[in-house]
């Protein structure tokens, strides 16, 4: 009798494994994707596969491929490998489900034009591109419980400069903070000189980026003319600036 129940179990463990494995990715949409999100031309499973067209709020994504890890299912932390793709760029990155609530987002690789993030960042008007090489970020009810990565800007047109390109920007945050995220702002190239750049993430999305900057000495006249709207220069020629937002 024992052994009879132990078998009924077990074959109805199997059944219920091979019902998810094969659950049509196209009715697990409804269940699993949250709201303010949509995905057209869904095919494949919840394990593997793929969406011609997804939209995040009014962003466009792009289409969406993905894959189970199969033995996080095991510790309670279901792992997806993810990859999106555009006309204009691509997105990689391994995505935990950790609760209810609670998401970690690892090893994120990005490509794209600052035009496609201008949702998510209020950079409208402003061109160039972006890449960011994201190590963690974790975000608990809406929060930031994590954060580190690198992202450069470059060819950096800010609205109302289109005959001006700023060069490449890049921006450090380490990891093995609690929050505020402090990093580090950097000029690669360009006709700008940066300073003490520093940018600070609070755990609800707010930003600041502030520092010291002047013009190298063959930056366009357009450029130093700019600047004088910050104030006065110090001795050495630089003027403090600050930029706040919310991702």
């Amino acid at each position: 009798m024992r052994r009879t129940a132990v078998l009924v179990a077990l074959g109805a463990l199997l059944l219920l494994f091979f019902v998810i494995a094969l659950w049509p990715a196209r009715v697990a949409v409804g269940w699993l994707v949250p709201g303010g999100a949509s995905l057209a031309g869904v095919s494949g499973t919840v394990w593997d596969g793929s969406a011609a067209r997804v939209r995040v709020g009014i962003m466009d994504v792009g289409a969406l491929k993905w894959e189970a890890r199969p033995l996080s299912f095991l510790t309670g932390s279901p792992t997806w490998r993810l990859e999106a793709s555009r006309p204009d760029g691509f997105a990689r990155a391994t995505v935990k489900i950790l609760g209810a609530q609670s998401v970690a987002v690892t090893d994120l690789d990005l490509g794209t034009t600052l035009d496609a993030v201008s949702s998510w960042i209020n950079l409208a008007g402003t061109r160039g591109n972006v890449s960011a090489r994201v190590d963690e970020v974790a975000l608990e009810d809406g929060r930031l419980t994590s954060l580190a990565g690198r992202v450069v800007v470059d060819s950096l047109q800010p609205i109302g400069l289109r005959d001006v390109d700023l060069g490449a920007i890049q921006i450090d945050i380490p990891g093995g903070q609690s929050g505020p995220y402090v990093g580090t702002v950097t000029a690669l190239s360009g006709p700008l000189r940066i300073d003490q750049g520093r940018v600070e993430v609070q755990p609800d999305g707010k930003f600041v980026v502030d520092g010291l900057v002047a013009a190298q000495p063959d930056a366009p006249d357009m450029i130093v003319q700019g600047l004088e709207f910050l104030g006065a220069a110090d001795a050495r020629g630089f003027r403090q600036f600050r930029h706040q937002g919310s991702l």
